[in-house]
């Protein structure tokens, strides 16, 4: 009884998602052709007023990655989580038609084929995760996540990630539909990004996941720019929308950018400076948020680092981070998951304090190396990214990497019969991974 109920709870710590709030995918129906038609049929329906487009585009890539991961350790526990591979692949097709004076159209479709060693129901996000699969908060309406299942190891995932028509004259340029909003300054953790970035584990970061809104960029000179939008969540409810305004210009050397966000709860206010200091490259992003009803209190994000480049092919980085949505004490790291920072605003991180350390280096035109880590000043656990990419031709690249962790593993107290972090990254499994990409 005892093992069956330790059993329970490492699954749902391994379970647990970041930021995600879709529903788990066994929970739906398994097949989805009939909807990936549809779609189909309404990108030509959206693509059929430009018949008169003077270009069209098409693009796309083939990406395969093979990865192992090593059993997850419990504390206290004879069980651990057992270690696995997996077969990650994904063929994403990409569309634009241009007009001279109707608009743009860009549609991206992706289909993602993962084969998974251990049960799928084992793999739904969490501890170690890898893939990037997103959340229909912040989409009005979207594909069900899962095309096919075959059996407990083999599911295909896919996903609509963008579909906007785009219009630009000389006042500015409007986008509506399903785009890529992306903010901030620095170069690891952006506190003024809240809508779906990548978590630190995630191996295919090529392409944000995009969201659906209405945005308007306005060109206030030659380096000030508005851009305001809004953000249109799953079925337009209020709880799943936010609008935004930013500005930012450039001043003697200085980029600069201001911020409001508003969500139906809570609201941002942030910014940041990007400049030169002599050699050495310099940033500084910061956002408060307010949130208005909330267990949770309002809280403050900042980093703030530099670069430097040691040679024409060594860049060394330093960033520190500050999260205050975080906790200095492991024992709340469940809890936070929970809350509506985790939830809505985009944080992944737990603790508070962070120093992070990054590399890159050029070795030939052709091979390069980057490195980076995240250390918990906190709890003293360090999260390490390492990884190669090699070029062998225009269209076809390699990579190979591995993830690294160190700390405190997992916890299962025998009193109150509860599985909890020893410390942040220590849960982490050792990630080893090697991917061919082929771009067309």
């Amino acid at each position: 009884m005892m093992s069956d109920e330790i059993n329970k709870q490492t699954m749902s710590i391994q379970s647990m998602p970041i930021h995600s709030t879709q529903r788990p995918p066994w929970t739906r129906s398994p097949n989805r052709v009939r909807r990936t038609i549809n779609v189909i049929g309404m990108l030509l329906l959206l693509t059929s007023p430009l018949s008169n487009a003077t270009e069209f585009f098409y693009s796309g890539y083939l990406k395969s990655y093979a990865l192992w991961q090593d059993e997850i350790e419990i504390e206290n526990n004879p069980e651990n989580i057992s270690s696995q591979f997996q077969s990650q692949n994904s063929m994403r097709l990409m569309g634009s038609g241009y007009t001279e004076s109707s608009g743009n159209v860009e549609a991206h479709y992706e289909i993602q084929p993962v084969y998974y060693s251990e049960s799928i129901r084992e793999n739904s996000g969490g501890i170690g995760s890898t893939l990037s699969l997103g959340s229909n908060r912040y989409r009005y309406k979207d594909l069900d996540v899962v095309l096919k299942e075959e059996g407990d190891h083999l599911v295909i995932w896919q996903n609509l990630d963008r579909l906007n028509y785009q219009y630009g004259n000389e006042y500015g340029d409007l986008t509506i539909g399903r785009q890529v909003i992306s903010f901030g300054s620095a170069r690891f953790i952006n506190p003024t990004d809240i809508f779906i970035p990548f978590t630190i584990s995630t191996l295919n970061q090529e392409y944000r996941v995009g969201i659906d809104a209405l945005r308007y960029q306005a060109e206030l000179g030659d380096f000030a720019t508005l851009d305001t939008g809004l953000i249109i969540g799953e079925d337009a409810k209020k709880e799943n929308s936010a609008i935004f305004l930013r500005g930012k210009n450039s001043i003697e050397g200085n980029d600069i950018e201001a911020m409001f966000i508003k969500l139906d709860d809570a609201w941002l206010l942030g910014g940041g400076i990007e400049r030169a200091l002599g050699d050495f490259g310099f940033w500084f992003e910061t956002a408060y948020v307010h949130l208005d009803e909330s267990t949770s209190d309002s809280y403050w994000r900042s980093s703030i680092g530099s670069d430097y480049a040691i040679s024409d092919n060594i860049i060394m980085m330093l960033e520190y981070h500050h999260n205050g949505a975080g906790s200095s004490n492991p024992n709340n790291y469940i809890k936070l998951l929970s809350e509506e920072p985790y939830q809505k605003a985009g944080i992944f991180l737990l603790g508070q304090h962070y120093l992070i350390p990054g590399l890159t280096w050029t070795a030939t035109p052709l091979i390069s190396v980057s490195g980076s880590g995240f250390l918990n000043m906190g709890d003293q656990s360090v999260f390490f990214n390492l990884s190669s990419e090699v070029n062998w031709s225009d269209n076809l690249y390699s990579d190979f990497g591995a993830y690294l962790s160190y700390g405190d593993t997992l916890e299962y107290d025998i009193s109150t019969q509860n599985v909890s972090f020893g410390s942040e990254f220590g849960a982490y499994p050792l990630s080893i991974y090697a991917s061919l990409r082929y771009y067309f």
